[in-house]
C-alpha cells in the first residue's frame, strides 16, 4: 500500500515536473513570439516613419522648388508657343500689332502732311495777296504821275499797260459780274480814252474834277458823271455777254447835272470787259482797246431808278 502511494506520489511529481517544464516552454515560446512581433512592429514603425518623412519631404522646401521650376518651364513653353504662332502668320497677335503700328504711322504721317500742306497753302495765299497789293501799289504810283492819262507819253502808256496786265494776271477766274465787288460808285483814275479825257478840246473845257462810274449789275445799269466844267452825265443799259464782259447801250446824255437831257442814238454803244476787280480796284478794257483803271468810292451806291 505504501509502495503504491509512493509510486503515485512520484508519478504526480513527475507529471507536475513535466507540466511545469511544458509551461515554461510555452511561456518561452510566447515570449519569443512577443519579442518577434515587437521587433516586427518596431521595424514596421521605423519603415512607416521613414516613409512618412520621405513623403513629407516631397512637400517641403525641395518640393516647392521643384514645383516652381516645373511651373516656370510650363510658362516659358507656352510663351514660346504663342510667339511661334504669332510669327507664323495667320492672324497672330504679333502680326496684328505690327499692322496696327503701320496703320497708326500712316495716319500720323497723313495728319502731318495735311498740317504742312495747310500751312504751306496759307503761307502761299498770304504771300500771293501781299504780292498783288505790291503790284497794285506800283500801278497806282505810276498813274499818279500822268494826270489820269492826259499827260501820259507813249512810254508811260506802255509801262502802265504792263503794270495793269501784271495785276490782271493774278486773277485767273474772270467772273466780275458774279462778284459783289463790281457794284458801287467807282472813280476813274486812269484811261487811254481820248474822248473821256477831252484831249481834242481846249484844256479849259476838259474835265478837271473827278469822273465817276456807277455800276449796278443787279439792275444791269451804268451811270457815268463828270464834274467841272460841264458836269456831263450819261446813262447806259448793260447786256452780259460773259461772266466778265457786257455790251453797253448808252441811253441818255445830260449836261449840267441833268438839267439838259438828250436821248442817245442807237449807234451810241460799246463793249466793256472787266479783267480785274476786288474790294478797292477795278481794271476794265473797252472794245476800242482803251484801258480803264478805277478805285471804289461808294459801295452802297445803286441805280434803282432809271436816269
Amino acid at each position: 500500500m505504501e509502495s503504491l502511494l509512493s509510486r503515485a506520489m512520484m508519478l504526480r511529481a513527475s507529471s507536475s515536473t513535466r507540466c511545469s517544464g511544458t509551461a515554461r516552454q510555452h511561456r518561452a515560446k510566447n515570449n519569443s513570439i512577443t519579442t518577434t512581433t515587437t521587433t516586427a512592429i518596431a521595424r514596421t514603425s521605423s519603415f512607416s516613419t521613414s516613409s512618412s518623412q520621405s513623403f513629407v519631404s516631397g512637400w517641403g522646401d525641395d518640393g516647392k522648388k521643384n514645383r516652381f521650376r516645373q511651373n516656370r518651364r510650363r510658362k516659358e513653353e507656352r510663351a514660346r508657343d504663342n510667339t511661334t504662332r504669332g510669327m507664323s502668320g495667320g492672324g497672330g497677335f504679333l502680326e496684328d500689332a505690327l499692322e496696327r503700328v503701320k496703320q497708326k504711322s500712316a495716319e500720323i504721317e497723313e495728319a502731318v502732311q495735311s498740317v504742312v500742306s495747310s500751312s504751306s497753302s496759307l503761307f502761299k495765299k498770304k504771300e500771293s495777296a501781299a504780292h498783288v497789293e505790291d503790284m497794285k501799289a506800283a500801278l497806282l504810283r505810276k498813274i499818279e504821275t500822268v494826270e489820269r492819262g492826259a499827260n501820259a507819253s507813249e512810254e508811260d502808256k506802255e509801262e502802265i499797260d504792263v503794270l495793269a496786265q501784271r495785276v490782271e494776271n493774278t486773277q485767273k477766274r474772270k467772273n466780275a459780274l458774279e462778284t459783289e465787288y463790281i457794284n458801287g460808285k467807282w472813280e476813274l483814275m486812269y484811261t487811254t480814252s481820248a474822248s473821256i479825257l477831252g484831249l481834242t478840246k481846249p484844256k479849259l473845257f476838259r474835265p478837271s474834277g473827278p469822273i465817276y462810274q456807277t455800276i449796278d449789275a443787279k439792275n444791269l445799269r451804268a451811270f457815268n458823271s463828270e464834274s467841272a466844267p460841264f458836269y456831263n452825265q450819261v446813262s447806259a443799259e448793260l447786256t452780259p455777254t460773259s461772266k466778265s464782259s457786257v455790251d453797253v447801250q448808252f441811253k441818255k446824255f445830260g449836261l449840267f447835272n441833268g438839267l439838259i437831257k438828250i436821248n442817245a442814238p442807237e449807234s451810241a454803244k460799246g463793249k466793256l470787259d472787266t479783267t480785274f476787280v476786288d474790294e478797292d480796284l477795278r481794271i476794265s478794257r473797252g472794245d476800242k482797246g482803251n484801258l480803264f483803271v478805277l478805285l471804289m468810292r461808294d459801295r452802297s451806291a445803286t441805280l434803282d431808278e432809271e436816269y
